[in-house]
C-alpha cells in the first residue's frame, strides 16, 4: 500500500538522542545520483520497497531537477512493504533532495531516524535496528516537524543483508595519548582517498559523538566500524595541542589499531580556555548534538569553562557531565542564548531551575535589565552583524562605525561585552568587527571583546572561538565561576581563534588596567602563540581605533611562542590600546575555519595621559575640550588638529547634536564648510552621515478656467 498524506497523524518522538535503534554517528551516508551502492557491497544485498519520487511540501515549486510534480502531492509520505525481524543491523538507502528542515522516519509508528538535511540529490544510508521490523507488512512513514519545506524523495531501497557484511566493514580502533601516555580526550577526523569524510559506523554513544569521518572521544580506546579502504586518520584537541596523523587500510571484517600522541604546545598560565556560546539540538531545536554528544565535543576540543547557552533554556551541564565522568576536564556554567527579535545575548551564570528571562522584548536595556533580574552577572552581545551585515543588530540601527553613534535603538549599551570572534559566523574581513567596537569604544561604550564557536553540531569544533579567562588555577575542574565573571566584566581576558595572546604595556600592566602614560610614549610587549599547525602572519597595535604598528610575524616552523616588542606613539589626551593578531586559515577537515583567517586579540589596555587620575575616553575628552573652545568653527578647527581622530570626531558628533534636529545635516555641512579647507576630518565624518532626501513639491492644482461675466 502507499499512501500520500496531507494530514500529520503519526506520532514523533522527542529527539534523536532517545531513539535506541539508531547508533551513534550513523546517521546517513550520500553517494552520487545515479552510481550504484554496489561500491559498498553487492548490488543483489537490496531490494526495492518503493519506487515512485514525490514531492512532499506546501508550495509550488517549478522545474524540480527530479521529474515530480510541481504542485506538492502531500506533506507526508508513507507506505508498506513486507519484511522480517532481525537481531541484525539493517539499512534504507532513501533517495532525496532539498531537505533543509526536520523530517522524522517512522517505522511501524516509532521514530527511528530523521532525514539528514541534504541539499543535493542523492541516495543516503539509513541504518536502522532489525528490532524495529515486524514479520510480513512493515508501515514507513516520512513525516516533517513543520509542513513548510518542500522536498522530493522516493526510490526507497533496502539492504536485505546485515550491514556489515554489505558495506564490507572493517573494525578500527585508535588510542590518543598525552606526552606522558595518558589518555586523553581528543577528535578523530578520518578521510578517504579522495579526502572526502567517510560514514562511520558502530561508535560508542556514551564516549563518543560521531558524524561523518569525524569520532570524537573520552575512551581509552576507541573503536568504530569504516569499509573497507585507505583513510587517513588526523587526531587533535583544539588550539593548544599538536596535531598527529597516519594511515591506515582497512579490511573488511578486520581489525586495524593505531596509537596516536599529542603535545600540548602553547601553554597558557594563569589563564583557562572559555566558550561563551554552546548549543545542543536536544534544547535549541536546531543543529545537530545531543547533550551528550556536546559535553563529549567539549572534553576533545579542550575547553576549560563550558557556558550552556541553548536558546531560550537555562540547562545543566553538570548532571550528565559527571555521569559520563567529564568533570575532570571543563567548568560548566548555566547559561541561555536570550534569543530576543532585535538580536541575541548570551547571559551567565543563570538558575537552571528559575525562569528563562523574558525574551519577548524589542527593548534592549529592558532585555538586559530582565537577564540581570535573573541574576546573570555578564551579558554578551552575540553575533553583531549576523544574519549579514546589513540585517544584524548594528546594522539594522545604521551603526555609525566611524563615530559609534546609532540611527536608532537603545541609546545607550547596558550589555557587558560583544563577540569579535564567532567561528560559525561569516565574516571575511577578520578587522570588521574591531572598527565597529573601536567606534563604540570611542564613542564612551564600556563594551569588551568576547570570542565563541557559536556551535551547533558535532562537526564544528567547539571551542575554535574562545575566550581566555584569568584563573588562579590551571585545574579545569575548579575554575572560579564568580571570578571568571569578574574577569569577563573587567575586560581582564583575550580572545582567539587558532592563535593565543597576552599584552603587557610598560612592563606590567595588562588587559583591563590602566596605565600611565608619560611622553606620549607606551612600550608594549605582546605574546604570541599558536600549534604547530596553525601560522600567525601579522600583529597589529591600535590606539583610539588608529593602527600605530603592523609587525609580520617570521614563520617558526614549528609550534609559536614570540614576544614582540612596541614602542607606540600615545594621543597627548587618555585612550585605550587593543592588540590584534591574524593568521592564515585551516583548510583540512580536523579544524576547518569558515572564515579565511585565524585569529587573536586582547581586551583594552586603558591609557591615562592627560594628568587627570583615571582614563577619560574619546567622548568624555571631546566635552571637556568644547566645554573650554567653545563651537565656533574656526575655534572647534585649530582645537580639534591638537587631538587624535577619536576625539576630533567625537567633538563633532557634539557640535552636530547640538543643533536643531529640523535641519541638522544641512546645519553641521554648513558648520564644516566654515571650518575651513584643513577640516578634512570634518569632511570624513560628514561624509558617513545622510543626507536628508529633498521634499518633493506639492502637485500644483490647476486654477478653473475663468468665464466672462454675463451681459446684463
Amino acid at each position: 500500500m502507499i499512501r500520500i498524506s496531507a494530514s500529520r497523524s503519526l506520532l514523533c518522538l522527542a529527539t534523536i538522542g532517545s531513539c535506541s535503534p539508531l547508533l551513534a554517528g550513523v546517521l546517513s551516508i550520500a553517494f552520487q545520483t545515479g552510481s550504484a551502492v554496489a561500491e559498498q557491497g553487492d548490488p543483489r544485498a537490496t531490494v526495492t520497497v518503493h519506487e515512485a519520487m514525490h514531492h512532499l511540501g506546501d508550495s509550488k515549486v517549478e522545474n524540480w531537477p527530479d521529474g515530480v510534480p510541481d504542485d506538492p502531492e502531500g506533506k507526508q509520505l508513507e507506505f508498506s512493504f513486507d519484511a522480517k525481524r532481525s537481531d541484525e543491523l539493517r539499512c534504507f538507502v532513501i533517495r532525496h533532495h532539498h531537505v533543509d528542515n526536520d523530517w522524522d522516519i517512522l517505522l511501524n509508528g516509532k521514530k527511528v531516524a530523521f532525514l539528514q538535511r541534504r541539499n543535493a540529490l542523492g541516495d543516503y544510508l539509513y541504518p536502522i535496528s532489525g528490532r524495529a521490523f515486524v514479520d510480513g507488512k512493515n508501515t514507513m512513514a516520512i513525516v516533517p516537524r513543520k509542513p513548510t519545506d518542500d522536498i522530493t524523495i522516493g526510490r526507497v531501497r533496502l539492504y536485505v543483508r546485515p550491514l556489515r557484511e554489505a558495506l564490507r566493514l572493517g573494525v578500527v580502533e585508535v588510542r590518543v595519548r598525552d606526552e606522558a601516555q595518558r589518555a586523553i580526550p581528543a577528535r578523530i577526523t578520518i578521510t578517504d582517498e579522495h579526502g572526502n569524510l567517510p560514514e562511520v559506523y558502530f561508535a560508542d554513544s556514551d564516549s563518543s559523538a560521531a558524524r561523518p569521518g569525524i569520532v570524537y572521544t573520552t575512551a581509552d580506546a576507541q573503536r568504530f566500524e569504516l569499509p573497507a579502504g585507505k583513510y587517513q586518520v588526523d587526531v587533535s584537541r583544539g588550539s593548544e595541542w599538536s596535531r598527529a596523523s597516519a594511515s591506515i587500510d582497512v579490511e573488511a571484517a578486520g581489525t586495524s589499531g593505531l596509537t596516536l600522541s599529542l603535545r600540548h604546545e602553547v601553554d597558557t598560565p594563569g589563564f583557562v580556555a572559555a566558550d561563551t556560546h554552546i548549543h545542543t539540538y536536544q534544547f535549541s531545536g536546531h543543529g545537530d548534538a545531543s547533550l551528550v554528544e556536546r559535553l563529549v565535543t567539549l572534553a576533545g576540543e579542550g575547553v576549560e569553562l563550558a557556558i550552556s547557552t541553548d536558546h531560550n533554556h537555562n540547562i545543566d551541564y553538570r548532571p550528565e557531565q559527571a555521569r559520563l565522568g567529564l568533570s575532570e576536564y571543563y567548568t560548566s556554567v548555566v547559561g541561555n542564548e536570550v534569543t530576543t527579535s532585535m538580536g541575541h545575548f548570551n547571559a551567565f551564570p543563570l538558575d537552571p531551575k528559575d525562569k528563562v528571562p523574558e525574551h519577548r522584548l524589542a527593548d534592549w536595556i529592558k532585555v538586559v535589565d530582565g537577564i540581570r533580574a535573573k541574576g546573570a552577572r555578564v551579558v554578551i552581545l552575540n553575533h553583531p552583524r549576523w544574519p549579514d551585515i546589513k540585517k544584524g543588530p548594528f546594522g539594522r540601527f545604521r551603526l555609525n562605525r566611524l563615530s559609534g553613534e546609532r540611527a536608532s535603538g537603545p541609546r545607550r549599551l547596558t550589555f557587558d561585552a560583544m563577540e569579535l570572534v564567532n567561528a560559525t559566523t561569516k565574516m571575511e574581513d577578520p578587522l570588521f568587527l574591531f572598527r565597529d567596537w573601536f567606534a563604540l569604544l570611542n564613542h564612551g561604550e564600556t563594551v569588551l571583546a568576547v570570542g565563541s564557536s557559536d556551535s551547533h553540531t558535532v562537526g564544528d569544533p567547539v571551542g575554535q572561538g574562545r575566550t581566555y579567562v584569568p584563573s588562579k588555577t590551571d585545574d579545569p575542574a575548579r575554575i572560579d565561576v564568580d571570578a571568571a565573571c569578574d574577569a569577563f566584566k573587567k575586560g581582564k581576558t583575550t580572545i582567539g581563534m587558532g592563535i593565543f595572546c597576552d599584552v603587557r604595556v610598560d612592563n606590567d600592566a595588562t588587559c583591563g588596567d590602566t596605565v600611565t602614560v608619560k611622553d606620549r610614549r607606551v612600550a608594549v610587549r605582546l605574546r604570541v602563540a599558536a600549534p604547530s599547525w596553525v601560522r600567525p602572519r601579522r600583529a597589529h597595535v591600535f590606539v583610539n581605533g588608529e593602527s600605530k604598528a603592523i609587525r609580520e610575524l617570521p614563520d617558526a616552523g614549528g609550534a609559536t611562542d614570540t614576544w614582540l616588542d612596541f614602542d607606540v606613539e600615545t594621543a597627548p589626551h587618555d585612550g585605550w590600546l587593543v592588540c590584534v593578531v591574524t593568521g592564515d586559515p585551516i583548510r583540512e577537515p580536523f579544524w576547518k575555519t569558515l572564515n579565511g583567517y585565524t585569529l587573536a586579540a586582547t581586551n583594552p589596555v586603558w591609557l591615562d595621559a592627560d594628568g587627570t587620575p583615571g582614563y577619560s575616553n574619546p567622548l568624555v575628552t571631546a566635552e571637556r575640550l568644547l566645554a573650554r573652545v567653545g563651537k565656533k568653527p574656526e575655534r572647534v578647527a585649530k582645537a580639534i588638529a591638537r587631538v587624535d581622530d577619536a576625539v576630533a570626531i567625537q567633538a563633532l558628533t557634539l557640535v552636530r547634536t547640538s543643533f536643531p534636529r529640523e535641519r541638522r545635516y544641512e546645519t553641521f555641512a554648513a558648520f564644516v564648510e566654515a571650518m575651513g579647507p584643513d577640516a578634512s576630518i570634518a569632511q570624513r565624518y560628514l561624509a558617513t552621515l545622510v543626507a536628508p532626501e529633498p521634499a518633493k513639491p506639492e502637485p500644483v492644482k490647476p486654477e478653473p478656467a475663468k468665464t466672462a461675466p454675463a451681459k446684463k
